[in-house]
């Protein structure tokens, strides 16, 4: 009877072991390859610095690589065109940059099916492209946090039996991901330049000079139009020199070995800033300058007509008023 208790317990103690999630390397990326991707990206192992987002970026490329060299020769040729048509979405998938979070396991690196965000893991986009996003919701409410090896999902069976894949190939591709740390940047801001920075204080000087020297010529007549044309030209310089200095921001783009990126990304926010300067210093030059040659105009036009009053000498002088038009 003891030990037939005994044996019992250590039942029931193996039971709830299997029920709680059991712990994954802390390190590792993927369970299969661990950080094989990232040292063929960068030649170097990922440290607990180095940005989450970009580990799995280089995982993911790793891993269409190695599926993409693998023999086929087994597959009926409609598996085969599957297979290619899923390696074809998972290539724009890992480089858009855009990866689930492991919001639930602090500590832990953890597959995740689909995060609270909505964002989808690697296999949950190809399944939810293939084969629609009820499916992949299915499969998140019953394994949101699980290896593919151990999910039992009947539609993720299904789908893979159909995918050119095989299981072990889906969970090649899982990743694993670490639990986001508050207030983290995700980027490195990039400085402006010193050239750029220089230039536009110079050019936006001298353009402050020529909107002060239009603006104080709106009533002065007869004076030079050189200043309205010299700020024309600066400002419409100046505005195209901010147009064409508008930088997107980079994400990490990790092709098997090499990494020219920095690991997080680049902000080019600053650079931005300063070339909406350059525009609205040069929008404003040029809004002056068209003013006051527009001005000039209007007082030229109105100076070729004048209206006078004439004296007439002699007994029978008298004052009339005088028309003359300038042509």
């Amino acid at each position: 009877m003891k030990k037939l208790y005994a044996f019992l317990l250590l039942g029931l103690s193996f039971s709830a072991c299997q029920q709680q999630p059991v712990p994954l390397a802390t390190d590792q990326v993927n369970t299969l390859v661990g950080n094989a991707g990232y040292v063929a990206a960068t030649g170097q192992q990922p440290t607990a610095s180095t940005n989450d987002d970009a580990r799995v970026q280089a995982h993911l490329a790793y891993a269409e690589r190695l599926l993409r060299q693998r023999p086929t020769a087994g597959l009926n040729p409609t598996l085969a065109q599957r297979r290619v048509h899923l390696l074809d979405l998972l290539h724009p998938y890992w480089t858009a940059g855009v990866f689930p979070r492991n919001y639930d396991y602090p500590g832990e690196r953890r597959p995740c099916f689909i995060d609270r965000d909505g964002r989808l893991c690697a296999v949950g986009f190809l399944v939810a492209e293939t084969a629609g996003r009820p499916v992949a919701e299915r499969i998140n409410k019953a394994h949101q946090y699980d290896l593919i090896a151990d999910m039992r999902a009947p539609e993720l069976a299904e789908w893979v039996q159909t995918s050119g894949l095989t299981k072990q190939e889906c969970a090649l591709i899982q990743p694993t991901y670490g639990y986001p740390v508050p207030g983290a940047s995700t980027q490195t801001v990039a400085p402006v330049a010193t050239r750029y920075a220089v230039g536009t204080a110079v050019w936006s000087g001298f353009n402050t000079m020529l909107g002060v020297a239009n603006a104080s010529q709106f009533n002065l007549p007869g004076v030079s139009r050189g200043v309205a044309y010299v700020g024309l030209l600066s400002g419409a310089g100046q505005v195209l020199m901010g147009a064409f200095n508008l930088p997107a921001d980079e994400t990490p783009y990790y092709g098997i070995g090499w990494n020219p990126y920095p690991a997080a990304g680049t902000s080019h926010a600053p650079e931005r800033t300063v070339s909406f300067v350059n525009i609205g210093a040069g929008t404003a030059t040029l809004a002056l300058s068209t003013w006051n040659l527009l001005h000039h105009r209007n007082m030229a036009k109105a100076s070729r007509t004048e209206v006078g009053v004439v004296n007439f000498p002699g007994p029978s002088g008298g004052t009339g008023l005088s028309l003359t038009h300038r042509f």
